[in-house]
């Protein structure tokens, strides 16, 4: 930023001037190291700490609670490949089976020789069953092809595939969102907390376009850390005093369930 820039100069032209003008050879390395550590401090001081910053940012001091604010286009962020790829067939492919090696592989495969493409998946082992769901997006005029070769492939019949058409919103059908929300929270495993988190989301009245939870196990000290990410849309602007609003509910959603990190990007549309 413009202001980091002449902070730069004001500190470290003047610095080097003298350093290399005045100082010994034995005290210039020392000089530099002095002036590094006066650097660290000032820039720390203006943006090490800076939660609240002009209209980029929304929130209190540190503490686990933040909200960024940015202006760029919604569609690139939000959007899938049903959406904005119309020219093609989409298929969503689940599956669940006895965990095997190569599954992923045959799958994919079977998929790569249909002409068709995965886009969004998720593929995770649970305990003895290894679980799929993914989309793909496949030429029209192959996707009967592709769905028959799924469904009579003899080595993915353990899996169970099921296939379903995918189509997208048509124009006029729903109102275009113009505030996009990512909402990353992190706290101590326990009941309840996907339920609480996706309350607020209902009450602030936003749609959920993708949520995935996961647990991480803390190395050093075993606690169980539950993890969720979650996308969501709003179809109107939301001013400051809506997003200050929005802050402070998801706040006491944090405080009341301990969440370690309650995270919250705002995406506006130029």
């Amino acid at each position: 930023m413009k202001e980091d820039l002449l902070a730069l100069w004001k500190i470290w032209v003047p610095a080097t001037l003298v350093n290399f003008a005045f100082m010994p050879m034995w005290g210039r390395i020392p000089c530099a190291a002095v002036t590094s550590a006066l650097w660290t401090c000032v820039l720390s001081a203006m943006r090490g700490g800076d939660v609240v910053h002009g209209d980029e940012m929304i929130g209190g001091s540190i503490s686990g609670s933040t909200m960024k604010l940015m202006e760029e286009g919604l569609e690139e962020i939000f959007s899938t490949s049903v959406d904005y790829d119309k020219s093609f067939s989409h298929v969503c492919v689940s599956a669940a089976g006895p965990d095997r090696v190569g599954w992923v592989s045959n799958l994919a495969a079977v998929v790569a020789e249909g002409g068709a493409n995965i886009t969004h998946s998720k593929m995770l082992r649970l305990g003895d069953e290894f679980t799929i769901l993914m989309h793909v997006a496949v030429p029209p005029e192959k996707v009967r092809t592709l769905i028959s070769s799924l469904n009579s492939n003899k080595d993915l019949k353990p899996l169970n595939i099921r296939t379903s058409y995918l189509t997208s919103r048509q124009t006029g059908m729903y109102t275009k969102a113009l505030t996009g929300l990512r909402i990353h929270c992190v706290g101590t495993d326990r009941p309840g907390m996907l339920a609480a988190v996706a309350k607020k989301i209902s009450e602030e009245k936003l749609s959920v376009e993708n949520i995935t939870t996961e647990l991480r196990i803390d190395r050093a000290t075993g606690v169980r850390k539950f993890v969720i990410d979650c996308d969501c849309t709003a179809t109107h602007s939301m001013n400051k005093e809506e997003l200050n609003m929005l802050f402070e509910d998801f706040n006491d959603v944090k405080k009341a369930l301990d969440f370690d990190v309650v995270d919250i990007r705002v995406h506006m549309e130029k």
